[in-house]
């Protein structure tokens, strides 16, 4: 099986960007204001103006959950990145030890 360690590595760098994006993005939803009576002044724009806001607090929660997963999955691909290469490195250093001791 052939692993290549580097992009690897790249596509852990990139969960965890996209991670990051997306723990920025959580925070910017939570913090943005929806205005009372922005929707009107009469029952159903008030309703609406409830659904959304409970609406918006629900996207963000999400938008925390997938910035964990994102980076959780950034840090795996890393540490299997470097799993792969210290076992190829093993692996290398006990075929070359077998072919030193076939020589002789």
């Amino acid at each position: 099986m052939f692993v290549d360690a580097g992009l690897l590595r790249s596509g852990g760098d990139q969960s965890r960007q996209a991670g990051d994006h997306a723990h920025r993005a959580a925070g910017h939803l939570s913090r943005a204001e929806l205005p009372p009576g922005m929707f009107g002044d009469f029952a159903a724009a008030e309703s609406f103006y409830a659904a959304t806001g409970s609406v918006q607090v629900h996207h963000a929660r999400l938008l925390l959950h997938h910035s964990e997963l994102l980076d959780n999955t950034g840090s795996g691909a890393a540490v299997a990145a470097e799993g792969f290469t210290g076992m190829d490195e093993s692996n290398a250093e006990t075929v070359r030890a077998v072919r030193c001791d076939s020589a002789t």
